[in-house]
């Protein structure tokens, strides 16, 4: 007999988990219970004031896109529970460090119809500022809305998620994508080929592809990644973060779940799905608990936890082993050291310019060459790291106060991709974090000469070994669990097989940054996840809204 029971038990209390429990309680009406190993729920979604006190440090995601819990907004008092999205002022950016010089890209909240973007992209070419009016017209009239649904929607199960074109390959047809002369052909073509297609700085390129990398993680000349870092682009235009950083989100989310009568249960870590006749039945807990799942059981570990730890291997096929076996999770392993400091940093040749380069939120400091990130990228497969300057700073502080809680003090976070966790012993990795943090002072003092060790009260270096600390992300310290090449992004991910999160074993599903679309801080997965059980179970509703917002 179990220890105790519920419709639906799930393994895991991430951000993906989380919202799924959400929609199962409200509008599914099922009794939920989250089972978490460590102490606290929100997995991704994590801030801590660890840098110094008074300054808060997102661990994991930290950069958010309005649409990110747009439908969590929608179905539930999710504001009134402590989550507010912040847009940048300047979205993007960045200063080259041979000249000073400097792009940036404004955030639609403040500049509506992006003139102010293609006033700063005429300084390097006024053929690229018409371009990206172009863009953004396709973006803000068809474009975001086709993605939000190839987003908010599951993948379609297999075999038909193999045969028949998803949204965002359908919406390679429309006329606003003919007029900007993309065609067929772009679904091959690298990130550098799209981006000299349509752009001719090759300064701008640099930029534009550097910015974009910080999401999907990709070398510049890989094939068929093209299109994925152009949308990226599009869509990172949009982002911000959530006020006061992004452990509110898991706050707000976890009192929506117990509102509705939710269970959780953290510092239970479960150890194996049971298996009864070829349906999940419920789960063991490493305690040798045993916990009943009456309609069904979600997994939301990545996949090859999922195959090979969390149930027995020998119930999945060869094929699925083997491809879950291969996934790729080197890529997508940076560096992301939250600095306190006495004052921001101010890029002084580069103001001179325009001053709101001081307020980008997510900006790069790196060279006018488009293959930096293909050189970066050549250098990590041979284990090597890249000292080449190549450094994203996200600046918080500059529209959420709430980031800093010192009075006249301030905070940036430091990005760079380097080597993932499973490359260096801890000791190793000790002794990087401290040469890493010379090489961001470094680099940063040549842009913004106020950047010197006297304007740093304190740091809190963030590599992939302590990604790795969430199993999620191990061994490699991958922050989207698995990389984003374009085999392992939309229908295609995890693999076809799985996408549609239901499993070759009935009533186990699995979701998280590893499933379909892609890994990212968003609610979606755990609502396409809810989507796919609301066909296969009895009696799940879907929100009212559904319906109006066409996901």
């Amino acid at each position: 007999m179990a220890d105790a029971s519920f419709d639906v038990v799930i393994v895991g209390g991430g951000s993906k988990g989380l919202v799924a429990g959400m929609y199962l309680q409200k509008y599914g009406g099922m009794q939920v219970g989250i089972f978490e190993k460590r102490h606290e729920l929100g997995g991704g979604w994590s801030s801590e004031e660890s840098a110094t006190p008074g300054f808060v440090s997102d661990h994991h995601a930290t950069d958010f896109a309005w649409w990110y819990t747009k439908i969590l907004e929608d179905d539930f008092p999710f504001n009134q529970r402590g989550y507010k999205f912040v847009p940048y002022h300047v979205a993007g950016g960045g200063v080259f460090i041979e000249d000073n010089s400097q792009y940036l890209i404004y955030s639609p909240f403040n500049d509506p119809s992006q003139e102010k973007t293609a006033e700063s992209f005429a300084d390097f070419s006024k053929r690229d500022a018409d371009t990206w009016l172009k863009l953004w017209d396709m973006w803000d009239t068809v474009g975001r809305d086709s993605f939000l649904k190839h987003l908010h929607n599951p993948a379609l199960p297999y075999p038909d998620a193999i045969n028949e074109l998803d949204e965002s390959e359908q919406f390679l047809g429309h006329p606003k994508m003919k007029a900007l002369g993309i065609d067929r052909s772009f679904v091959v073509r690298s990130p550098i080929e799209v981006f000299r297609d349509l752009f001719e700085s090759e300064a701008l390129i640099a930029g534009m592809l550097r910015i974009t990398h910080s999401w999907t993680g990709n070398s510049s000349d890989l094939n068929a990644a093209g299109l994925m870092s152009l949308f990226t682009l599009l869509g990172l235009t949009e982002y911000g973060g959530a006020y006061g950083g992004t452990h509110t989100t898991a706050h707000a989310a976890y009192k929506c779940f117990v509102e509705e009568g939710g269970k959780s249960y953290t510092e239970h870590e479960v150890e194996k799905v049971l298996v009864k006749n070829g349906r999940a039945v419920g789960v063991r807990l490493a305690d040798g608990t045993e916990i009943e799942a009456r309609k069904a059981v979600i997994s939301t570990l990545q996949p090859s936890q999922l195959v090979f730890e969390l149930t027995d291997p020998d119930l999945w096929s060869w094929r699925i082993k083997r491809r879950v076996e291969n996934l790729s999770k080197w890529r997508i392993t940076i560096t992301w050291y939250t600095w306190a400091l006495h004052e921001a940093p101010h890029y002084a040749e580069a103001a001179k310019i325009n001053p709101d380069i001081d307020r980008v939120g997510w900006l790069t400091i790196g060279t006018k060459d488009p293959n930096a990130l293909t050189i970066n990228h050549a250098h990590r497969v041979m284990g090597e790291f890249c000292e080449d300057p190549n450094l994203v700073i996200c600046n918080h502080p500059a529209t959420d106060p709430a980031r800093v809680l010192a009075d006249n003090k301030w905070s940036i976070l430091s990005e760079e991709f380097v080597l993932g966790a499973d490359k260096l012993t801890e000791r190793e990795w000790k002794e990087y974090k401290v040469k890493h943090a010379n090489w961001v002072i470094d680099l940063m003092n040549k842009v913004a000469p106020n950047m010197s060790w006297d304007n740093v009260i304190g740091y809190t270096p963030q590599t992939p070994f302590e990604c790795a600390r969430l199993t999620n992300m191990a061994p490699t310290g991958n922050w989207a669990v698995l990389d984003h090449i374009p085999s392992q992004v939309g229908r295609w991910r995890p693999i076809p097989e799985l996408a549609d999160h239901r499993t070759p074993i009935e009533g186990l599903y699995g979701t998280g940054s590893g499933w379909h679309f892609a890994g990212m801080g968003s609610a979606s997965q755990g609502y396409t996840c809810y989507k796919t059980m609301a066909k296969d179970l009895d009696g799940l509703t879907m929100p009212e809204k559904t319906e109006e917002r066409g996901y």
